[in-house]
């Protein structure tokens, strides 16, 4: 028996891999230009390779703890509860790793971001508390999906910066 929702699981996978790509490229790109990176290119590059990266792991997690013989009910809570610590925490994190890299306070667009992320942790948290409802995978799949669309909204707004000369400070 395969986990529902298996096939989204490894689609969210590769569309993150894929991503974590296209920001190495743009970094590329702009060193083969010339342009440099100045710190907050670096850290905004980074931040996307990561962001491809988690959400390729934490999109193959739950598969692989079915994979190991955790009921259904057990596998959405254990990658609820593994998916939201680390994503809190890396959510908690990005005001100052932002403010370090570009000097600048955070913008509005990246609060509301942030919000909506720590809201979606929230109800990952009660899925694995399992209330006001049964656990489920939706709620994962949400949490997951969420974080690969946040970081494609900031790669869109973003990306100019890679094509300027001057750095901008930040998106």
């Amino acid at each position: 028996m395969e986990l529902p929702g298996a096939g989204y699981f490894y689609t969210l996978a590769q569309v993150g891999i894929t991503f974590a790509g296209f920001a190495a490229i743009l970094m590329t790109l702009r060193e083969m230009r010339g342009a440099g990176m100045s710190k907050f290119h670096l850290w905004v590059a980074r931040s996307y390779v990561q962001s491809g990266l988690v959400t390729a792991m934490n999109a193959l997690l739950s598969p692989l703890l079915f994979g190991l013989g955790l009921s259904q009910r057990m596998t959405w809570q254990a990658a609820s509860a593994i998916i939201a610590l680390q994503s809190i925490v890396l959510l908690l994190l990005a005001p100052g790793q932002w403010k370090a890299a570009s000097g600048r306070p955070l913008q509005t667009r990246v609060k509301v971001q942030i919000g909506l992320g720590l809201l979606i942790n929230a109800a990952l948290l009660a899925n694995v508390a399992g209330w006001p409802f049964e656990p489920t995978g939706g709620l994962v799949m949400l949490a997951v999906s969420w974080n690969l669309f946040a970081f494609f909204a900031q790669f869109a707004e973003s990306i100019r910066f890679f094509f300027e000369e001057e750095e901008s400070g930040g998106s």
